[in-house]
Parts: C-alpha cells; structure tokens; sequence
C-alpha cells in the first residue's frame, strides 16, 4: 500500500476518549470562565430580548406575535433554531446569566467534536494541537458572554463535516443524510445558509451530471438536499404568513439596504433602528424609516430591498466599494462606527490575518498535492467558499465569519499533513535512491 493511500484511511479506533477528555478539559473551562467574567450583567443585551421573547411565544405554539406587528425584529427577523433550543430554559425560568452558559457549552461541545474529526485524518498529537488552535481563536469568545446564535452554528458546522468524513470514510448513507440534517438545522439557527444550502444542491447537481458514473457525486448531492429538504417546513411556514416563496426571514431588506449606497461616508455597515434615531450622520434617513415603519414588517422587507437594488443600479462603483469595505468588516472588523473596542478590534486583525495568511498557504499546498488528500477536502472547501461568498452581498458583522472558522482550520490542517506526509516520502525516496546507489558501486 502506497504511503498516500494508507494516509487517506479512517484511523485505527484506538482512541482513549477519557484521556482524551482530560485533554480537552482546559478548554471548557476556559470557555466557562470567560462567559462567567465578561457577562455583561443581568439584563438581556443586543439580540437577547427578541430571542427570549420567540422563545416564550414558541412555548405557546405562535413563533411571530399574534396581532398587528409593528416591530419587524419580532416578526421572522431569527430563524427557530436556536429560538427551540432556549425554549426550555424560559419554560423553566431559568435565570438570563445562567442561561449564558449554554454558549460556551455549545463552543466546549464543538471542540470535542472538531477533535474526534480530525482524529479521523490525523495523528493524536496532530489533532490536539489543531483542536487546541480552534479553541484558542480568539474571536469565538465575542459569543459565548451574550446569547448568540453562532456557538451552536459552530457546532452544527463540525456535526456536518464529521458525518460528511464518516460517509466518504464507508459510514453509509446513513451518514450523508446526517451531514444533510445538521446542514439543514444550520440554516435554521443563521437563515443565510438556507441560501447557502440551495447553493451547494445546484454545485453538487451541476458535478454530478458531469460525473454520472461517480458514486461519490452522487452521494454528495445528497447533503444539500437534504439539507433544502429540512428548510421546506419553515418555507412554507413563512408562505403562509408572507405569500411569497423562498421567504427564508424579515431581516435581509434591512441588510441589504444598508449595503446599498445611501449617504455620503457609509460604506455598508449595519445600523439598528435606535442608532438612526440618535446618530447625527444618520438624521437624513430618519423621515424615510418613520414612514417605512408604518408599514407591516413583511411591505416594509421588501420596500427596503426593492430600494436597495434601486440604488445599487444607480451607483453600482459605490456598492462595489462597499463589498469591498464588507470583506474589511468580516475578517477585521474595520470600518466600522462607532468603533469596536480596541481590544476586540486587536483580536480580529491580529487572529483573522495569521488565518488568511495560513489559508493562502494552505491553498496553495492543497493544490500541489490534490492527489493524496481526502475524498471530503473539496466538499469542505467549497462550502466554505459558498459560505463566505454569501454574506458579502449583505451588511456583514465579524461574527457572521465565525461559523465557517472551523472549515477554513480543517483545511489549513490537512495542508499541514499533507506537507508533513510529501516530506517524509520524499525522504524515504532520497534513501531508497543512496541504498541503490550504494548497491550499484558495490
């Protein structure tokens, strides 16, 4: 057996999950401490009192406010992902700065996850230290003080590159449909990747009818559809209330909006309704959102992108300067305004640029050694193109990016092994060659 084919197997089941739970231990730890220290205090913060109160109304069997609404942050503004998940913790009462800690047990579960995957490619040490790199990212730590979404996306994320590795590994059909359900469940908690998903089915439709006869084509596709498949009872939840198809939220006019050119000095930043109120700069868009917010959140979401595309025709070098400024937001958190804290804003650049500058190098080994790397390094790697892809068009937070960390890591070390792998065969090869050598001159 060739030394890149013996590579690409399933590991050995040799694993000492106990040890390697001490292992990992640190870690959770450090995740609860930080949630414990940087709480912001007992009442809800920023995305927490639309959540907590979907939250009480799925207990009552109603996701959006029965009635007029006149809030669309309270009108499928979140998808129900993480909104099902916090439901017991308000059925129980559970107090906020307990229900905190969710967060930073989602983010240890997702460590423990990304390690068994990677123990699936790698060596032991290989895959602790790269678990280690994931949890010690730096900017995962913005979400696990507050109630977010992104913890649990992260986990969902590692679920479906575990199932993807275990299916293309032998684990069965089985394991595809698991890949499809957790991708699904993603766009569920971030409803951007609904898009995501439709996406990723037309790319695998697209290489499978390239690829007839290729059974790992066809296997492929079957994650996305899946994943399209589970999205079907929240569409069609939202026609119902909307009459418009493929309706995945209320919150993508406002996003879009804000991308568009409007003023002079904007590039493309997000502003909530409370910072158009009090900013000067925004004062000029004040008459426009009184009269936007008479109308219902679902005229008002598409107003807002119909205004959107508007400007976007009209001054299509403004939009793409503010694509531009997106990428600057995703990865470095600049421009933003106000500004961040310089500490947060540190540790974007600071964690974001040594990522890039890994994944560039990565790119490159990838490529030169495309032959002897696993079946599912494509998969992934174009589900992290797709993904990032998707939320330039739209106004873009740092944390949007931190979902698609784990894939970009994946990547990154398996164009460490591989490196690690030509290097050894080539030194076996320089030997081979001096033994013959050393043969021939005796």
């Amino acid at each position: 057996m060739s030394t890149s084919t013996a590579a690409l197997r399933p590991r050995p089941r040799r694993r000492r999950p106990a040890a390697d739970a001490v292992f990992l231990a640190p870690l959770l730890i450090f995740f609860t401490v930080a949630c414990a220290v940087a709480q912001p205090g007992p009442h809800p913060t920023r995305d927490e009192p639309d959540l907590l109160a979907a939250a009480a109304r799925i207990l009552t069997g109603h996701l959006v406010p029965t009635g007029h609404v006149v809030d669309p942050r309270a009108y499928l503004w979140h998808g129900p992902g993480l909104i099902a998940l916090l439901a017991p913790f308000v059925a129980l009462h559970v107090p906020l700065p307990v229900t905190r800690f969710l967060d930073p047990v989602l983010l240890g579960c997702a460590a423990v996850l990304f390690h068994r995957l990677l123990r699936l490619r790698l060596g032991r040490n290989a895959a602790l230290g790269w678990t280690y790199a994931f949890g010690l990212y730096v900017p995962f730590l913005s979400v696990i003080t507050e109630v977010h979404k992104e913890p649990l996306a992260i986990l969902l994320v590692v679920a479906a590159m575990a199932a993807l590795t275990r299916g293309l590994s032998g684990g069965g059909r089985l394991a595809f449909v698991a890949a499809g359900l957790a991708l699904g469940a993603l766009a569920m908690v971030r409803l951007e990747y609904g898009w995501v998903a439709i996406a990723l089915l037309a790319i695998a439709l697209l290489r499978w009818g390239s690829r007839r006869h290729d059974g790992a084509a066809r296997r492929l596709t079957l994650i996305p559809a899946v994943a399209v498949l589970t999205c079907v009872p929240w569409l069609a939840y939202t026609y119902s209330l909307t009459g418009h198809a493929l309706y995945w939220g209320s919150s993508s006019g406002e996003s879009l909006y804000w991308m568009s050119p409007t003023l002079p000095g904007e590039t493309g930043q997000w502003h909530s309704p409370g910072a158009i109120e009090t900013d000067p700069a925004l004062a000029p868009l004040r008459p426009p959102f009184v009269r936007l917010d008479r109308l219902d959140p679902v005229r008002r979401d598409l107003e807002l992108r119909r205004q959107a595309a508007a400007s976007v025709r009209a001054r299509p070098a403004l939009f793409a300067r503010n694509l531009v400024a997106n990428v600057g937001r995703l990865f470095w958190s600049v421009p933003m305004r106000p500004r961040r804290s310089l500490l947060r804003t540190g540790a974007d650049v600071l964690f974001n640029s040594l990522l890039l500058a890994a994944l560039a190098w990565a790119t490159t080994a990838l490529w030169r050694r495309r032959r002897d790397l696993p079946p599912e390094t494509g998969a992934i790697a174009v589900f992290a193109a797709v993904a990032i892809a998707a939320h330039l068009p739209a106004s873009a937070s740092p944390r949007m990016l931190l979902p698609v960390v784990p894939a970009l890591l994946w990547l990154i070390a398996q164009a460490g092994a591989a490196a690690a792998r030509s290097g050894v065969r080539g030194e076996h090869e320089a030997l081979d060659r001096d033994v013959r050598l050393d043969v021939v001159g005796a």
